[in-house]
């Protein structure tokens, strides 16, 4: 397989698994071109290898800068924008995902403090409080998890890379 199909493949993949996470395609096809890239690009670059227009590629990649997942880099003598992927940008993407979980675990706690608040205590009030609490306890079990697996990633297994041969 020739290396410029190789991309393409990954580009698709990742544009249909952000897809699936419920974000745009133009964001996953921004990641994988990003991690394929040696070289910083700049929004030009990403636009025409992409074949998309300049706009939508900038406020997607200020998204994913927002979120860490990407970099701004400053290349001297260039005005252009120009962008990497993160150094840890497959761990940031795990802790994104943890701070999601994190935000599910608060609403498990909060509705089963407002159902505990009802004036009403039926049969219904008592079973939305007992799924509210274990929706905070299943949330909270996973953040233990989550924080532990990103702990021993960067302390103990994130590879070390191998440095990109410069031209």
């Amino acid at each position: 397989m020739e290396k410029t199909a190789l991309i393409q493949q990954l580009i698709n993949a990742y544009s249909e698994a952000y897809v699936k996470l419920g974000h745009s395609s133009l964001m996953g096809k921004i990641v994988a071109l990003l991690i394929t890239s040696p070289e910083p690009l700049s929004l030009d670059d990403i636009s025409e290898q992409l074949q998309m227009s300049k706009g939508p590629v900038s406020q997607i990649s200020r998204k994913l800068k927002d979120h860490n997942l990407i970099e701004k880099v400053w290349i001297p003598g260039e005005r252009k924008d120009f962008y990497k992927a993160a150094p840890d940008i497959f761990g940031q993407a795990f802790a994104n995902y943890a701070s999601s979980m994190r935000r599910n675990m608060e609403l498990g706690e909060r509705f089963s403090a407002l159902a505990e608040e009802l004036d009403v205590q039926d049969e219904q009030a008592i079973h939305l409080k007992n799924r509210m609490d274990e929706m905070k306890m299943f949330y909270e079990m996973m953040d233990e998890y989550n924080r532990s697996f990103l702990k021993a990633w960067k302390e103990n297994v994130k590879p070390e890379l191998k440095e990109t041969p410069q031209k």
